[in-house]
Formats: C-alpha cells, sequence, structure tokens
C-alpha cells in the first residue's frame, strides 16, 4: 500500500515538474477572481516618482490685441517721397482704397507745416529721373526717356508729383501727409504757384523757380486740390490731389498668448523650450494662473513641473492666438 501511495505521489511531481530531464524552471501560476488577478508582484522600489500626467489645451482668437501705430506712416524714401499703410476710411462721397496704389508719392509729417506749400528749391535731376510718368487720372502711363525728347523740343513747364520710381499728375492721399512736387521750366524765372482748394478758395504764392525745382506741398485740407505754376505767361499742367480721411491701419499681433491654469497645482514652474519661464504666485496674477506670450507661428515646447507633476508638449501656436492650457 505504501508502494502504490510513493508511486501516485511521483507521478504526480512529475506532472507538476514538466518530466524528468528538462530544465526546471519556475512556474508562475495566476488566478483571476472577478477580473483581478493575483500573481507574483513585480520587484517595485518603495519611493515614489513624479508622475507625468496630462492637460488639456483650449483656444481662440485674441480680442483687442491688436496695436495700433505710434504713426500711421513709414519712413520716407531716398527721395523725399515715402509709404503708409492706412486703411480707406468710408466717406459719405465713397471714400476708395486706391490711395493704396498712391503710396509712393506720399511720406509722413510729424508736425503741420505753416505755410502747406514750401518755396522751390532747385532740383538736382541726375540719378533721381523717374522710369515712368503718368498723365492724369487715367494714370497713362509713358516711360520718362520718351518723354525727355518731347519736353525738350517744346520747352513747355511741367508739374509732376514725385514718387520713389516714377512721377505722375495724379495721387489720392491721407490727411495730414507730405508730398514732393517736381516742377521744370527751360527758362526758370519769377512766377506764382496757385492751389484751388475743394471750396473754390485760390491761394496764389509768388516764388523764383529754376529750371528743376523741388516743391514741398502738405495735404491740410480734405478734398480735390487743383495744383499749378506759371512763368511769364506760360502755364504748367495742372497736378490735381485728392485728399482722403483716413486712419491707422491695427498691426496684427506677431506673438501667441498662453494661459496655464490649474485648480489645484499651486508654485508650480513654466518653461518655454527648455528656458524658465515663470512661477505661479510670483506673477500678482489669480492662483493658479500663469500668462505669457510666445512668438507665433511657430512650434514651442511647454513644460510644467509641480509638486509630484509634470507636463510636457511640443505644440504649434498660431500669432493672434490665445490658448489655454488647464492642469
Amino acid at each position: 500500500m505504501k508502494k502504490v501511495l510513493i508511486m501516485a505521489l511521483l507521478s504526480l511531481l512529475i506532472v507538476l515538474s514538466g518530466g524528468f530531464g528538462q530544465d526546471t524552471q519556475s512556474k508562475q501560476i495566476d488566478f483571476n477572481f472577478g477580473g483581478a488577478q493575483i500573481g507574483p508582484m513585480d520587484d517595485q522600489s518603495s519611493s515614489t516618482n513624479t508622475a507625468k500626467q496630462s492637460g488639456s489645451w483650449s483656444e481662440e482668437p485674441l480680442s483687442g490685441q491688436t496695436t495700433s501705430l505710434g504713426s500711421a506712416f513709414e519712413g520716407a524714401s531716398q527721395n523725399g517721397a515715402g509709404q503708409m499703410n492706412v486703411n480707406p476710411v468710408q466717406n459719405q462721397n465713397g471714400g476708395q482704397s486706391a490711395v493704396l496704389s498712391y503710396s509712393q508719392y506720399f511720406r509722413s509729417t510729424s508736425n503741420a507745416p505753416s505755410n502747406p506749400i514750401t518755396a522751390p528749391t532747385e532740383f538736382d535731376l541726375q540719378e533721381q529721373e523717374p522710369s515712368m510718368l503718368y498723365f492724369g487720372s487715367s494714370q497713362k502711363a509713358i516711360p520718362y526717356s520718351q518723354y525727355q525728347t518731347y519736353a525738350l523740343t517744346t520747352g513747355l513747364n511741367s508739374f509732376w508729383i514725385q514718387g520713389t520710381s516714377s512721377w505722375t499728375q495724379y495721387a489720392m492721399v491721407p490727411l495730414g501727409s507730405s508730398l514732393s512736387l517736381i516742377g521744370t521750366s527751360s527758362t526758370g524765372g519769377y512766377g506764382y504757384l496757385y492751389d484751388v482748394y475743394p471750396d473754390g478758395t485760390l491761394k496764389m504764392d509768388g516764388y523764383y523757380f529754376y529750371p528743376y525745382n523741388q516743391i514741398g506741398y502738405y495735404a491740410n485740407k480734405e478734398g480735390q486740390h487743383l495744383l499749378f505754376f506759371n512763368i511769364d505767361g506760360q502755364p504748367s499742367n495742372i497736378i490735381v490731389i485728392d485728399v482722403e480721411q483716413y486712419q491707422p491701419q491695427p498691426i496684427p499681433p506677431v506673438y501667441a498668448l498662453i494661459t496655464v491654469s490649474s485648480s489645484r497645482l499651486r508654485g508650480y514652474d513654466v518653461s518655454v523650450d527648455g528656458s524658465h519661464q515663470a512661477t505661479e504666485g510670483m506673477s500678482g496674477e489669480p492662483d493658479g494662473m500663469v500668462t505669457f506670450q510666445v512668438p507665433g507661428n511657430q512650434y514651442h515646447t511647454i513644460a510644467v513641473e509641480g509638486n509630484l507633476f509634470s507636463f510636457q508638449d511640443y505644440k504649434y501656436f498660431s500669432a493672434g492666438m490665445a490658448y489655454t492650457l488647464v492642469v
């Protein structure tokens, strides 16, 4: 009887061990009770590490964050004419954005001059010759080289609005802008410069004219101005300047605004692209909140580190957008 029991026990051991002659390996036997797995536990450190956690982003367009130009005008060019970036203000007569196409013919003026017209000064045409001339409001274009031959043979007095690369007989400009006028005469001498105002008022000033003259003009009254000069009974052509009321164009923001917000974390640090940006509670903002700007239309790595908390995200931030990260 004992022999039978011993043989039975040996058979059971062979089954459990996988048979004699095989490598002996420890076998893990797991039991599953109601979805909970019970078995050998992994070797874990008893120390607690910072947990990497998640955050959620939201975004919306910036509201009221555009920056107005301190001056509506940009710098003047080398020959006295400049450009201004403006938006038209539609007046009751239907002011048009066509003024933008004449931006090479006017520039900024910090202070209004006492006289809207300055006395002619001698102008050196060398290396300042225009490439094209534009006639009338129709802006018919003629190469300057072609016109120069005609002007020399006829000896006519001519009057122009000077631009960066061309001269014109018509321009639409903002109120308060300055222009450079060019007057040419075959003889020069004493004469008169006339400015017919929009209300029909005629302003006349006597000057000495050179063969080539540069005259400053300040657009001081809204409406259409007609200007010409006359030397010894020989009038020049008329130039037309339409003066419109305009307001500065706002500059679109070039940054993105980021707000990190948390209802439970305090004293956390925020870094951008590996550089420390701010610490919660040190910026004077409401508890749990940090707000800062990053260059827009770029990717940035935003990291938030706090007590037992770590979050990092590499994300594209569009200029003119406000982003909120809730952690």
